[in-house]
C-alpha cells in the first residue's frame, strides 16, 4: 500500500496550523520538516509544545539538523503524543549514527534513516536492521521545488530488491510526474510538499488527484 504523507516545511505556527487543517481529514500522518540552518541552509518552524497543542493527527519528524540527538531530546522532553516516527539523516553524524538511532528508539518511536542523493545504499547496509524504514531524498534537502535527481530511482530499486519488506519513503520533488517511477521502483511512502500546497488547486483537491494516480498505478503492478 502506497501512503501519501504531506510534508510541512513552514516558517511560522500560523502556516503550520493552516496546512495541517487542510489535510487532516484526508491522511493519517504528516511529516514535519525540521531544518536548523546548519545541516541545510534554511531554517523552519517546529515547536514541540505548539505542535502538541494544535496538531490533530499523528506526525513524523524529518530531522534536517546537524545535531539530531539534541532535537530528539527536545521532542521527547515535551512528550508530544502525536510523534510516531523520527527520520534521521545518515549524513548528520555517520560515525555515531547507530547510537543516535538507538536513542531515538528508546523513546518508543519508529525510527527511519534518511540518505541524501549522493549517499550510496552501501553506506547504510549495516544499519538496515536497526531501523523501521529508509527514506531516500529525491533532492538536496532543505528547500521545496527543486528538480528530482533521477539516480535516486536506482537506489530505491536496490533497496527494494535487497529488502523487499522494508518500507521505503521518498521526499523531494514527489509529484504526478515522478510518482509512477517511484512506485515502480519500490517506494511505498511519498513525502509530498509542493504538489500539495503550492499548486492552483486546494490541498484537498491535490491529494485526491494524487490518490487517483496512485490507485491506477497500484492496480496494474
Amino acid at each position: 500500500m502506497v501512503e501519501i504523507i504531506p510534508a510541512l516545511l513552514v516558517h511560522d505556527k500560523k502556516t503550520f496550523i493552516a496546512q495541517t487543517r487542510a489535510v487532516e481529514m484526508l491522511v493519517s500522518l504528516v511529516q514535519i520538516d525540521i531544518a536548523d540552518g546548519i545541516f541545510v541552509p534554511n531554517t523552519t518552524w517546529a515547536e514541540p509544545k505548539d505542535v502538541k497543542e494544535s496538531l490533530q493527527i499523528d506526525c513524523e519528524l524529518h530531522l534536517m539538523v546537524q545535531d539530531p540527538l539534541t532535537e530528539i531530546r527536545k521532542w521527547a522532553d515535551e512528550d508530544v503524543p502525536q510523534v510516531k516516527r523520527v527520520l534521521i539523516h545518515y549524513e548528520s553524524d555517520p560515525e555515531h549514527i547507530s547510537d543516535i538511532l538507538a536513542q531515538a528508539h528508546s523513546y518508543g518511536w519508529e525510527v527511519g534513516l534518511v540518505i541524501n542523493p549522493p549517499t550510496p545504499v552501501s553506506a547504510i547496509e549495516n544499519l538496515i536492521e536497526e531501523v523501521d524504514t529508509v527514506m531516500c531524498m529525491g533532492v538536496t534537502p532543505g528547500k521545496q521545488g527543486q528538480p528530482f535527481v533521477p539516480e535516486v530511482l536506482e537506489k530505491i530499486r536496490q533497496l527494494h530488491e535487497q529488502h523487499p519488506s522494508l518500507p521505503i519513503a521518498v521526499d523531494g520533488h514527489v509529484d504526478q510526474e515522478t510518482i509512477p517511477k517511484l512506485i515502480q521502483a519500490g517506494a511505498t511512502r511519498l513525502g509530498i510538499g509542493s504538489a500539495i500546497y503550492n499548486e492552483a488547486a486546494t490541498p484537498a483537491e491535490n491529494i485526491q488527484h494524487l490518490k487517483q494516480i496512485i490507485e491506477g498505478l497500484t492496480e496494474t503492478i
